[in-house]
């Protein structure tokens, strides 16, 4: 203070502590800038290019003004610290969890202490001793005095999203609101546009790769019955079939074992309720219906089954095909309902057997972690590959 009143003088010698060095007087020069600049004030800036150009010595002349300088930023309305950027506001009110103003306005009581959302029109800005207060004008929703320590605009008309606390004095009317945050309405309602377009744009997708599993030929393989040509093919020449079509995969296999597989697959399918062509697209790609195959990453027999994972489906013997067939269906089913969080087959599109089949080879993991096929060039072919194979069992090429 003592020094303030020896400036505030207008003695003609300033003691060496107060008249600074070259470098406190760049700091001096930035700083009183910045103040311009807030107050802009044309006046104050003439003075100060005036006071600067005309004097090297910005210190001394400093001195003689510095009380009305001190004055006269005091009288300055505070900076609007509670604006922030609307990437900042999306978070905070997302972190917050604000309500409504028309769902607070129903129940005022119950929202005492927590945060709301009030987007309006500036329409008056009322000075206290102690801060303002902003009178919001809504659309639909009525208008709303809301406390500030700062002024949030200078000028009435701007339209605000607010971010407002809800004090105790709101027994029965939001008539206690204090400024929390706010932003620009017209920034978040482009930000709100965009994310509107962008999830239309991901639905048009999402229809468009969309396309029905084939339903009633599923239905009736499961079941271990066909219609062709209006005519009901016995579960005997249903297994036959199977029988010749595995044995075509593979050459090696003996009458007994292309049986017994057939059988396999056709009995889980059905218990498991999945179709047995997918079954079989899989087992076809895994090992082209290869008893022994072995890959160099530990996976064993028909379905490729991981020791684990065998372990884990009831599986003692991977290399036993009635057991691994067993595995590799109740494996199959496992992932589908786990990813997509459907039961019935016939609910089923060939977007959710892509997941599914990701799933399988990468692990259900790496699915939810990537949010869809894992970007590994292995599971995306795998999935690529299943899937021809499966259409192609469907007779649809």
């Amino acid at each position: 203070m003592r020094r303030v009143e020896e400036l505030a003088s207008g003695r003609k010698t300033v003691p060496k502590h107060i008249n600074p060095p070259c470098r406190q007087t760049a700091q001096i020069h930035k700083y009183f800038t910045k103040l311009i600049l807030c107050a802009r004030k044309n006046a104050v800036e003439l003075w100060y290019t005036y006071m600067y150009r005309r004097d090297g010595d910005f210190a001394l002349q400093l001195r003689r003004f510095l009380p009305i300088i001190i004055m006269f930023a005091c009288s300055l309305p505070a900076l609007a610290v509670s604006q922030v950027d609307v990437n900042e506001y999306v978070a905070l009110r997302k972190k917050c969890s604000a309500a409504s103003v028309k769902d607070a306005q129903a129940n005022a009581a119950c929202y005492i202490g927590k945060v709301i959302e009030i987007r309006g029109k500036v329409v008056g800005l009322l000075s206290r001793a102690n801060g303002c207060s902003v009178i919001l004008s809504t659309e639909r929703d009525g208008s709303y005095v809301v406390d500030s320590d700062t002024l949030p605009d200078d000028n009435p008309g701007a339209e605000l999203a607010c971010l407002v606390n809800v004090g105790e004095g709101s027994q029965h009317s939001l008539s206690d609101l204090k400024l929390k945050a706010f932003t620009y309405e017209v920034f978040l309602k482009r930000k709100e546009e965009a994310w509107r377009q962008n999830a239309a744009a991901a639905e048009a997708r999402k229809r468009a790769v969309r396309q029905p599993v084939s339903r009633s030929r599923t239905g009736s393989a499961a079941r271990g019955t066909s219609q062709n040509g209006g005519k009901t093919m016995s579960v005997d020449e249903f297994i036959r079939v199977y029988r010749d079509a595995i044995k075509g995969f593979n050459k090696k296999l003996t009458d007994k074992q292309a049986d017994t597989i057939a059988r396999s697959v056709l009995g889980y399918s059905a218990q498991y309720k999945i179709d047995p062509r997918l079954v079989c697209a899989v087992i076809l790609t895994e090992s082209r219906f290869r008893i022994e195959a072995t890959s160099h990453a530990g996976a064993q027999g028909l379905g490729q089954l991981m020791p684990g994972t065998a372990a884990g489906m009831g599986v003692k013997d991977s290399y036993d095909p009635v057991q691994n067939v067993y595995g590799c269906v109740r494996y199959i089913k496992g992932v589908l309902e786990r990813i997509t969080g459907k039961h019935e087959w016939n609910e089923l599109t060939y977007e959710d057997l892509s997941l599914a089949l990701a799933a399988y080879n990468a692990g259900p993991g790496a699915v939810k972690k990537h949010g869809g096929i894992p970007p590994y060039r292995e599971t995306q072919n795998y999935v690529k590959r299943v899937i021809s194979t499966y259409k192609q069992l469907c007779g649809g090429g």
